[in-house]
């Protein structure tokens, strides 16, 4: 329908509603009051007053308010001419078909024709968005076409849309959004696949707090988690008690070459090489275990300043003829 064309319906339509008054026919599901029909009726002459003029954006918004208080076949049919002028193709062609549907009357038995032939220039010049996602079974899935949500229930079914550019939007939990902005040729059919990328911040809060790494001093400083000081506190202790008992032994087996060299026949016999032998393994023996306890009381130290705990004293050791005691 061109714009000549609609503009001579403009004066028509006003003549038809104030002659025959149409607005006035009573709805079929509850009875409007006079008051708002008359209302109605007012607002719709204002709109085919703009529309006369070529002023379609405000014949729209006057005839969507005239529809808004009182549906009548005239109006959905002017609303759609209107629509059509101003780029909203989905919009006209689902009003000039609502219009079509409505009980056939002969104050608008003329505009039938042209609203079916509306309906076939439209069909031709309204773009198709087929939306596919990656992946295909995110739930909690929302989206939008330029700020306005589309149903979940009908994302499995090309979407008409306007020709022009639009913003598609598609979030749903643990995913971050997407975007994409398309452009959309008269009749012509697009398919965009939306990719939503897992949100990894979102994955960790929703795993919950983890297990603190440190605890806090009472001024506010941090103290890194340590092992408890009994398990810390094996080791040295078992290096010196091992130690003092290797020292033990070494003294015993030192004490028993001495007196095997002191009942050698000779000083340079066989007997007597053996005892010497055997005293100095004692003395080797000894030896390890002293280095083996120094070894655990410098632990014992160096751990006791680190954990700033009060030293404790070392463990006593006490040496029998063949005996060692440890006392801690």
């Amino acid at each position: 329908m061109t714009p000549r064309r609609t503009r001579a319906l403009a004066g028509p339509l006003a003549l038809l509603l104030a002659a025959a008054g149409l607005l006035a026919t009573p709805a079929p599901a509850a009875a409007q009051s006079a008051a708002d029909v008359a209302v109605a009726r007012e607002i719709f002459i204002e709109g085919s007053e703009f529309a006369k003029q070529g002023r379609w954006e405000e014949a729209r918004k006057r005839y969507e308010r005239s529809l808004a208080i009182k549906r009548a076949p005239i109006t959905l049919y002017s609303l759609g001419v209107a629509q059509q002028q101003t780029g909203q193709l989905v919009e006209a062609l689902e009003n000039f078909r609502a219009f079509l549907v409505e009980p056939s009357a002969p104050a608008t038995k003329e505009y039938e024709k042209l609203a079916r032939q509306a309906v076939q220039e439209l069909e031709r010049q309204i773009a198709a968005l087929d939306l596919r996602f990656s992946p295909d079974d995110v739930a909690g899935l929302a989206v939008k076409i330029d700020g306005v949500d589309v149903p979940v229930a009908a994302l499995d079914r090309p979407r008409p849309l306007n020709p022009g550019h639009h913003t598609v939007t598609a979030s749903a939990p643990g995913y971050r959004e997407a975007q994409r902005t398309i452009a959309a040729a008269p009749g012509s059919r697009l398919v965009v696949v939306m990719t939503l990328e897992r949100d990894a911040a979102m994955l960790d809060a929703s795993a919950g707090p983890r297990a603190p790494l440190a605890s806090a001093r009472p001024g506010g400083a941090a103290l890194r988690a340590t092992p408890d000081a009994a398990t810390v506190r094996v080791v040295p202790i078992v290096l010196l008690a091992g130690g003092l008992t290797t020292v033990a032994a070494g003294v015993a087996i030192g004490l028993l070459g001495v007196a095997s060299a002191s009942d050698a026949p000779t000083r340079d016999g066989d007997a007597a090489d053996a005892a010497r032998v055997q005293a100095l393994a004692g003395d080797i023996v000894a030896g390890a275990g002293l280095v083996a306890a120094g070894a655990g009381v410098l632990v014992l130290v160096l751990d006791g300043n680190a954990a700033g705990a009060p030293r404790t004293a070392p463990p006593r050791a006490a040496l029998g003829p063949l005996r060692l005691t440890v006392r801690f």
